[in-house]
């Protein structure tokens, strides 16, 4: 098997995401189907998808098949917060560049949410109330949250910076061990209210309020420099 033809094989597999605009959580056809349709052999097929999932590109999920990567080809930790380890200077730090970008993403998601992205937020919203209530783990819902916001500005480099920003989300979490959870569910409700109603400003200071209140936890308990 020629290293060429896999190439031209994930060329041809990007080819087919974008001319049907292929969206993430959409299903690939199977590989028997890409074989035929490349003329090529099953072996350069799975070749292929395993270099875009390695690129997060692709996601496979044995039995099930494979789909678009919800996380836009992304890597995992494009920024390595993760070699930075648990330091609260740095959370402060993306909280910083937090409040720099998001609530301008908001105030833009206020202007151009669809109603699937209204719905898809409230979704969210409601998700994070219920895990929080529950007490159970809401990291990943609080990701997912603040990414669709990103998603429904209708501007795709603003998701893909919400999507690597969101690294911090768990680290945000871990570090207020929880404690901002009923001001999470206020600001969070504040928010898509808005995004809802089309309420520009509304969005914009409820996540300005949402963000200041982790700085402020931040400032109180830790001895940080400012």
């Amino acid at each position: 098997m020629g290293v060429s033809l896999v190439t031209s094989t994930i060329d041809n597999i990007l080819d087919l995401l974008k001319n049907n605009n292929m969206q993430p959580g959409d299903k690939l056809p199977t590989v028997d189907n890409l074989a035929v349709k490349f003329k090529v052999g099953h072996s350069t097929v799975r070749e292929a998808l395993k270099a875009l999932s390695a690129q997060n590109i692709l996601a496979i999920r044995q039995g099930s098949g494979t789909f678009v990567s919800q996380k836009n080809g992304i890597s995992n930790d494009p920024l390595g917060i993760g070699m930075m380890g648990e330091d609260v200077s740095t959370i402060f730090d993306m909280l910083t560049v937090r409040l720099i970008f998001e609530p301008e993403i908001a105030a833009i998601a206020a202007q151009k949410a669809t109603l699937k992205n209204i719905r898809q937020i409230n979704e969210l919203c409601l998700m994070v109330e219920e895990l929080i209530r529950a007490e159970k783990n809401y990291d990943d819902e609080d990701n997912l949250f603040h990414s669709a916001i990103g998603n429904a500005s209708g501007n795709k480099i603003i998701y893909k910076i919400t999507q690597i920003i969101h690294t911090s989300i768990k680290k945000n979490i871990f570090i207020t061990d929880n404690s901002l959870c009923e001001e999470t569910m206020l600001t969070h409700r504040q928010i898509a209210r808005a995004i809802a109603n089309g309420d520009s400003a509304g969005a914009k200071n409820g996540m300005i309020i949402h963000l200041n209140a982790q700085r402020e936890f931040l400032l109180k308990n830790y001895d940080l420099q400012t």
